[in-house]
């Protein structure tokens, strides 16, 4: 009877804990790539939508003669000129792609693509030259100055990336809630901003992903379409 006994006793508590262990540790090798893989793919969805962003902006610069306003929700979807901050005006732009609840174009993670466009105004008449209607024309080219730069650091912006920028597009990545010195400087409505490679080590992590259009590259499209000069 003993020996049938032991012969029928099952696993100990230890012994299960101790399979667990393992099973745990071989699933989180198994998942950490497909996690890495994921990751990677929702960045490289949402670089492929910031550049259908940067198109449907050109675009709009050619046929308006004016680039468009941010927007705030979709409560005004022509967007709001007295402001340099907001959101894409992606339904003004025809822009496929998910929207939110307010009617804002998001990014892979659900987060708002955010804009900003310059409120210059180089002839000084009152009115900003790049989104007013032939406003860029009517100033002249020698007297436009967008004033946005692009840095690699919000600490250290002795060597720029792109200074006298007109527009920039974002997306805050990730971690749209907590976010780094250098991640804040992309939101902290001012004049510059920060582009570096993702980093998600160390106190600072950085995770947005940012592109812009130059002046050079505006103005040459408006060229061509005969809006300029």
């Amino acid at each position: 009877m003993t020996r049938r006994l032991l012969q029928c006793r099952g696993f100990s508590l230890l012994e299960i804990a101790i399979v667990l262990l393992i099973t745990g540790v071989l699933m989180g090798a198994m998942l950490q790539p497909y996690g890495t893989h994921l990751v990677e793919r929702k960045r490289t969805d949402t670089r492929t939508q910031l550049q259908n962003i940067q198109r449907a902006l050109l675009g709009f610069s050619a046929a308006n003669s004016r680039l468009p306003c941010p927007v705030l929700d979709s409560t005004a979807p022509y967007g709001d000129c007295s402001r340099q901050h907001g959101f894409v005006p992606a339904a003004l732009l025809g822009i496929d792609g998910r929207y939110n609840e307010e009617g804002l174009l998001v990014d892979s993670w659900g987060a708002p693509f955010r804009y900003s466009v310059t409120s210059a105004d180089g002839n000084k008449d009152g009115l900003a030259d790049f989104t007013t209607a032939f406003g860029m024309q009517n100033t002249g080219m020698p007297l436009l100055s967008p004033e946005f730069e692009i840095c690699d650091s919000a600490a250290d912006c002795s060597e720029l990336r792109a200074n006298q920028v007109p527009v920039v597009i974002y997306s805050t990545g990730p971690n749209a809630t907590s976010r780094s010195v250098d991640e804040s400087e992309n939101t902290d409505s001012d004049t510059r901003f920060v582009m570096r490679e993702p980093d998600s080590a160390g106190a600072d992590q950085f995770d947005d992903l940012l592109v812009w259009i130059s002046e050079n590259s505006l103005y040459t499209h408006l060229i061509r379409a005969g809006v300029l000069p």
